[in-house]
């Protein structure tokens, strides 16, 4: 029997905690209300006070890792670019943070799957990236790189999603050749913009 979550958590972070836990140690097939709250030290009346199903408890867990990735992507707003070397360096370094803080979040690669598979979490990834394919446009457009705002957010969502494939790559090769995939990556997200 697993080790249950410590007990002087909350109950919604006890249960959050676990999932996390369990998908980390086990992966998305063996994440169910029973192992969660098992693994919590709760009884299945508190999950359901909290989640509506593990879908919901699914949703909380990849809107906070989503938020993670996104902190990257803000931290290098402030960057100013003037050259293609610049965004490929701020691209690499986005990347590298972004992967950093995937790797981080307990249960991370089962939430990255969940949040592309499973069809009521879809839009939780969707529009995280929207959002930040907006960001990302300001700022672009704010360095006097374009004029043409909605095809940078056009391009934007674009190494978004090449970005995200890339991390979960990474995740599926036991982290292979990490470097040179975070680098080629970069590349790419330079070609998208096509600034310079």
């Amino acid at each position: 029997m697993k080790e249950k979550t410590a007990p002087n958590i909350p109950t919604r972070e006890r249960l959050l905690l676990a999932a996390q836990e369990i998908m980390a140690e086990s992966g998305l097939e063996a994440l169910n209300s029973n192992a969660i709250v098992e693994r919590a030290g709760v009884t299945p009346p508190s999950f359901y006070h909290y989640f509506q199903n593990k879908h919901a408890l699914l949703r909380e867990l990849g809107t906070r890792m989503m938020l993670a990735q996104s902190e990257a992507l803000r931290a290098d707003t402030g960057l100013r670019i003037t050259t293609e070397a610049d965004l490929h360096a701020a691209s690499l370094r986005t990347l590298r943070e972004s992967f950093k803080m995937t790797r981080a979040f307990r249960g991370g690669y089962a939430l990255l799957v969940s949040l592309r598979a499973i069809p009521e979490l879809r839009d939780v990834r969707l529009e995280s990236h929207a959002e930040m394919s907006i960001l990302v446009a300001e700022y672009l457009k704010g360095q006097g790189l374009s004029d043409n705002f909605d095809d940078l957010v056009v391009r934007s969502r674009l190494a978004l999603e090449l970005s995200y494939a890339a991390i979960e790559m990474l995740f599926e090769t036991n982290f292979k050749n990490q470097d040179a995939i975070l680098s080629y990556t970069a590349d790419g997200l330079v070609k998208i913009y096509d600034l310079f």
